[in-house]
C-alpha cells in the first residue's frame, strides 16, 4: 500500500515536471535540428554576415496576426520566420534590431507596409494578407515582399541576401556576353508562350551590377569584375584578342561551350547549320581540348525521359550525382545533384603549361555521340549505339597557371594596343564548362504561381552552381555556404537506385529486342532482293517463318518480363514509403516512452529497496 501511494506521488511529480518542463521551452525555445543538411541551424555564412555589420540594420516584420480566417500552416511558418528573425537579432549582438507589426485594416501599419511594398494576397473572403519583412540602413532599403512557405528551404537565405543587400555600398559588376534570350524573349512573351528571363538572368541582378552583350557589339568593359561568355559563336579577331588581352590583364572569366545548344534551337526561326559554340584560338593558347562536334552521353548516370509513351534512359541527358563532383573545391563541394544536357567534353593539351583540374566528371560508363546525330536520331537508337570506352569525360574545369597571348604576334588587324600583354605576369584562373543549357529554366527550375505571383522552385542544384561559379570568381562566400544547403526535395537514395537497376534492365532488353528486329528485318530484305520483277506473291522460306515466330514469342517475353520488373519496382517503393511512415510516427515517441518508462522503472526499484 505504501508503495503505492509513493508512486502515485512519483507520478503526480513527474507530471508537474512535464508541465513546467513545457512552461519552460514555451518561453525559452529550445530545438533540435535532425535534417541532414541543419537547414533549421543558422549557418556559419550568415553568422559572418551578422558580426561583420558595421552600422545598424532594422528589420520590420508584417504579419496578419489578427486574422482568424488564415490557415494554421500559415501562422506556424509567420512564427518561425519571427523567432529566425529574433536568432538573428541576438546573434548581431544589437547591431540588427527586430520590429513585428500586425497590419489591421486602415491603421498606420497598414499604410507603411503598402508602402514598402508588401504584397497583398486575398483570402476567398476577400481580407487581405501581409507577410513580408523590410529591411532598412541609412537611406537603404530591401524588402521581401511575401513569404512563400513552399520557398522555406530558401528562408535562411533570403533573409541574409537581404541583409547582405542593403549594407552593400556598391556591387560588383559583371558583364554577360551572350546571344541567347538570357533576358527574356519579348516576342514570345506578347504570344503568351513563354520567353520569360531566365530565373539565372533574375537572381544574378539581385546579387550584382550586371551589362548584357551581344555579339554584333559586344566588347569588354573596362570596369568589370567578371566577364561571362555564354555560348560564344562567330566572334571576330578584334573581340577574341579583347577577351585574351583581358585574361591577361588579371580579368576574371567564365566560358559555357555547348556542341548542341538546344536553347539555341529552340529560339531560332530558321535553324542554322549548327548549334555548337567553341573558341579554337583561345582554348588552344590556355591549353585545353575540346571537341564541338562531339557530345557526351553516360550509359550509368542517363536521364529517364518520356518518348513515345514510354519511359527511356537517355545518355546525352546525364545525372551527375555527388561522386561526379570535386569534394574539395568550394564551387561543388556542397552540391549534390545536377543536370548536363548534350555536353561536350574538355581535357588539357599534351604540351599545355597550365593546371587542368576537373570539377565535374562523367561515370566511367561514357562514351562519344556526333552531335549531327542528335538532331536528326531517335532518342532510342542515340541510346542504342553509344560506345562506352571506359573514360571519365570532364564537363566543368578550373584552368590555371600563367597565360600566352593567343595572338603572339601583336593585335590583329584593325586594332591599336600599345598596352599589347604577350603573357601574364601572375598565374590566373579561367572556369570552363562544356554545356549551357544546364543554365536554363528547363533543366534547373520550375515555375509554380501563387495567387498571381511566379515563384521559382529549383529541381536540382543547377542553378546553384551557376552562382557558386560567379562568386567564386566574383563574390561573396558566406552567400555560397548558405545557399548551397539543399534547397530542392532530395529524392530518396534507396529509391534511385531501384529506379536505375529497373530501368538499366529496361534498357537493355530494349536494346536486344531492337537487336533481333535488326537481324529479322535486313534477312527479309536479302531475301525479297532476290525475287522476280513482276511477281505478285512472295513465299517466305519456313526458316524465315519460324524465326518471325520465335522473335514475337521472344518479344512477348520481354514485354512480360518488363511488366514484372515495374512491378517489383512499385512494390519496392510503396515498402520503402510505408517502413518511412511508420519510423516517422512511432520511433520519437518510443523513445519517449522508454525514457519515461526507464525512469519510472529505477525509481520504483530504489523504492523497494
Amino acid at each position: 500500500m505504501k508503495s503505492w501511494s509513493l508512486n502515485g506521488i512519483f507520478l503526480l511529480l513527474l507530471f508537474v515536471c512535464l508541465i513546467a518542463i513545457n512552461a519552460i521551452a514555451y518561453h525559452v525555445p529550445l530545438r533540435i535540428d535532425a535534417t541532414t543538411d541543419k537547414l533549421y541551424t543558422i549557418s556559419e555564412g550568415s553568422k559572418k554576415i551578422l558580426t561583420e555589420l558595421e552600422d545598424p540594420v532594422r528589420v520590420k516584420f508584417y504579419f496578419s496576426f489578427h486574422n482568424e480566417q488564415l490557415p494554421p500552416s500559415l501562422k506556424t511558418y509567420a512564427q518561425r520566420v519571427v523567432e529566425l528573425l529574433g536568432e538573428y537579432q541576438t546573434i548581431s549582438s544589437g547591431k540588427m534590431t527586430l520590429e513585428v507589426f500586425d497590419p489591421k485594416p486602415d491603421t498606420e501599419e497598414e499604410e507603411w507596409a503598402i508602402r514598402y511594398g508588401m504584397e497583398a494576397p486575398k483570402l476567398p473572403n476577400g481580407d487581405s494578407i501581409f507577410f513580408g519583412a523590410t529591411f532598412l540602413q541609412v537611406d537603404q532599403e530591401i524588402t521581401i515582399p511575401f513569404f512563400d512557405p513552399r520557398r522555406q528551404e530558401f528562408l535562411e537565405y533570403d533573409i541574409t541576401l537581404a541583409i547582405h543587400r542593403v549594407t552593400e555600398v556598391e556591387l560588383p559588376k559583371i558583364a554577360i556576353w551572350s546571344d541567347l534570350p538570357i533576358t527574356g524573349d519579348p516576342q514570345l512573351m506578347m504570344q503568351r508562350q513563354g520567353g520569360e528571363p531566365w530565373a539565372l538572368s533574375e537572381e544574378i541582378e539581385k546579387l550584382f551590377d550586371v551589362e548584357f552583350l551581344q555579339s554584333s557589339s559586344g566588347s569588354v568593359p573596362d570596369d568589370i569584375d567578371l566577364l561571362m561568355l555564354l555560348h560564344p559563336k562567330n566572334l571576330s579577331d578584334q573581340q577574341l584578342y579583347q577577351i585574351d588581352q583581358y585574361v591577361l590583364k588579371g580579368g576574371n572569366i567564365f566560358i559555357a561551350l555547348d556542341p548542341n545548344a538546344r536553347v539555341e534551337a529552340a529560339s531560332r526561326g530558321q535553324p542554322p547549320q549548327s548549334f555548337a559554340s567553341d573558341l579554337p584560338r583561345l582554348l588552344e593558347s590556355w591549353g585545353v581540348r575540346y571537341d564541338s562536334a562531339q557530345v557526351v552521353g553516360d550509359l550509368q548516370l542517363a536521364t529517364s525521359v518520356n518518348s513515345r509513351n514510354r519511359v527511356l534512359r537517355f545518355p546525352p541527358w546525364i545525372s551527375i550525382g555527388v561522386s561526379q563532383l570535386d569534394p574539395q573545391h568550394r564551387i561543388t563541394s556542397q552540391l549534390e545533384q545536377l543536370l548536363f544536357a548534350e555536353a561536350g567534353h574538355l581535357s588539357p593539351l599534351d604540351n599545355a603549361t597550365t593546371t587542368f583540374k576537373a570539377l565535374i566528371k562523367t561515370s566511367p560508363n561514357s562514351g562519344i555521340i556526333d552531335a549531327f546525330q542528335l538532331r536528326f536520331g531517335s532518342p532510342e537508337q542515340i541510346a542504342r549505339d553509344i560506345k562506352v570506352d571506359g573514360q571519365q569525360r570532364t564537363l566543368l574545369a578550373q584552368i590555371q597557371g600563367t597565360f600566352q597571348s593567343a595572338f603572339p604576334e601583336g593585335p590583329p588587324e584593325g586594332v591599336r594596343d600599345e598596352s599589347f600583354i604577350k603573357k601574364s605576369e601572375a598565374s590566373r584562373t579561367i572556369l570552363l564548362a562544356s554545356d549551357v543549357d544546364w543554365m536554363t529554366d528547363g533543366f534547373s527550375i520550375q515555375r509554380l504561381n501563387l495567387l498571381g505571383q511566379s515563384i521559382v522552385q529549383p529541381t536540382n542544384d543547377n542553378l546553384n552552381l551557376a552562382l557558386n561559379i560567379i562568386e567564386y570568381l566574383s563574390g561573396n562566400d558566406a552567400l555560397r555556404e548558405i545557399r548551397s544547403r539543399g534547397q530542392f526535395q532530395r529524392p530518396f537514395t534507396r529509391v534511385i537506385a531501384l529506379q536505375q537497376e529497373a530501368q538499366m534492365k529496361y534498357q537493355q532488353e530494349e536494346n536486344q529486342l531492337q537487336a533481333s528486329l535488326d537481324k529479322v528485318q535486313s534477312e527479309l530484305t536479302n531475301l525479297l532482293q532476290g525475287v522476280q520483277k513482276g511477281e505478285k506473291e512472295i513465299l517466305l522460306p519456313k526458316e524465315v517463318q519460324d524465326q518471325i515466330a520465335s522473335f514475337r514469342e521472344q518479344e512477348r517475353q520481354t514485354r512480360r518480363e518488363l511488366r514484372e520488373v515495374r512491378k517489383i519496382l512499385r512494390q519496392d517503393i510503396e515498402e520503402l514509403g510505408n517502413n518511412l511512415l511508420l519510423a516517422n510516427l512511432l520511433i520519437v515517441p518510443s523513445f519517449v516512452g522508454l525514457f519515461g518508462f526507464l525512469i519510472y522503472r529505477r525509481r520504483t526499484s530504489g523504492v523497494r529497496t
